[in-house]
């Protein structure tokens, strides 16, 4: 008896959750953490697996052999594809080389991967409102038992090398201790390169959206101060052509504010000067015409 018992403590039915950790742009703080606790891993204890993320794990910074072993060995994962995260990309292929059973999740409402787009998946509503919540934990649930069915049978559900018909899955041989060292650096160096090579997109993406919002911004410094010498001209023109005093406010109206306008953005010297110059020109051009008209 003692040894069915031990037997039984024995079988792995773990499920290895895959999504963000971290909060990222555009999410309130917490959210994926309230996806996890609320949704997904309701979801896993309704569908008999108890699940794992890598954060339960305390070593901070670091991919240990252990978590990827882990995320091999698990009989069961979910990957959230909510927002492309790239570490979840990342484990989401390493579940799919050893051709492992994954049930893909996403919020409702993210734009789809065109790359596994013909996989299956389940939605969650981001709004984590109570009742949504308890339909969507029952929906990953029986997502997460079809798949334990399927793959029980032999039938692979959202398996990549299935879908290609490729000859095998890939495979980890048995190492020793040190060899799983080896492993690990090798491993460690792979992902600071995959980390460098992120920070480096990421600073790119950074620079030219910068770069794009200065010239922005240039242009509309141009925009407001080639505004105001029209709307100067035009005032000139309507003085010039002793226009109604009704008209020639408007354009003087229409000069100063789109020189309040221009002044709000930092000028280069010579503009202010100019707009300064035409300032008081207007002003004493104006006061001349009224002064004239009530004659």
């Amino acid at each position: 008896m003692a040894k069915e018992t031990k037997a039984i403590e024995q079988v792995n039915n773990d499920c290895f959750v895959i999504m963000p950790i971290a909060d990222p742009e555009g999410y309130d703080k917490g959210h994926f953490k309230k996806v996890y606790e609320d949704i997904l891993k309701v979801a896993c204890d309704k569908a008999g697996f108890t699940p794992f993320r890598a954060d339960q794990v305390k070593q901070t910074n670091l991919i240990h052999l252990d978590i990827l072993q882990k995320l091999i060995d698990s009989p069961m994962a979910i990957c959230d594809l909510s927002n492309r995260n790239p570490n979840v990309l990342f484990e989401l292929g390493l579940r799919q080389a050893f051709d492992k059973p994954t049930v893909l999740v996403q919020e409702v409402g993210t734009p789809k991967i065109f790359d596994i787009s013909p996989l299956r998946y389940t939605e969650y509503r981001k709004e984590l409102k109570y009742r949504e919540v308890l339909e969507d934990q029952n929906y990953i649930a029986e997502a997460i038992s079809a798949t334990k069915e399927a793959t029980d049978k032999g039938e692979g559900i959202n398996s990549i090398v299935s879908l290609l018909s490729l000859s095998s899955p890939a495979s980890l041989k048995d190492v020793s201790d040190n060899d799983a060292a080896k492993m690990l650096q090798v491993v460690m160096s792979e992902m600071n390169d995959l980390r460098t090579d992120f920070r480096r997109t990421i600073h790119q993406i950074n620079y030219e959206k910068e770069r794009t919002e200065v010239s922005q911004l240039r242009n509309q410094i141009d925009h407001e101060y080639i505004r105001s010498r029209r709307n100067f001209d035009k005032f000139r023109s309507a003085i010039e052509a002793k226009d109604d005093l009704s008209n020639v406010r408007l354009f003087y109206d229409r000069f100063q504010d789109s020189v309040m306008k221009a002044f709000n953005y930092d000028l280069p010297h010579n503009r202010i000067k100019i707009l300064k110059d035409m300032t008081l020109v207007a002003d004493k051009l104006l006061s001349e015409y009224i002064a004239d008209s009530s004659k």
